[in-house]
């Protein structure tokens, strides 16, 4: 599948890539957040990020259903979260999990 280039974004997560603050990717349906992260995840791939540092989850498909619970979400993360090094997570239509901010929150006070 071509993806289509956001180089404005992609430029903007980049600059902001290793500031220790949650990156929030927003807009109207089918505007090409997916997409962006996507391109994001490439781009980290390219600078030598092992696969294991990239948790990405995907909230409308079926096999992540059952994270819709904050405290199941935390839970599948920090079990996947790679020790001693930086780890990138990607939750996409995160607003399917109930209290996400709470996992979220959680995750973000860990080294």
């Amino acid at each position: 599948m071509q993806l289509i280039p956001r180089k404005e974004y992609l430029d903007w997560l980049c600059r902001w890539q290793d500031k220790q603050i949650i990156k929030v990717v927003s807009g109207v349906r089918r505007c090409g957040k997916s997409t962006l992260f996507t391109l994001f995840k490439q781009n980290l791939l390219k600078q030598g990020v092992d696969e294991k540092q990239i948790i990405s989850i995907n909230f409308e498909a079926m096999e992540f259903e059952a994270l819709r619970d904050y405290h199941t979400l935390y839970q599948y993360i920090n079990d996947r979260l790679q020790q001693d090094c930086k780890n990138y997570i990607f939750l996409d239509e995160v607003q399917h999990c109930t209290e996400y901010q709470k996992a979220v929150d959680s995750l973000f006070i860990k080294d």
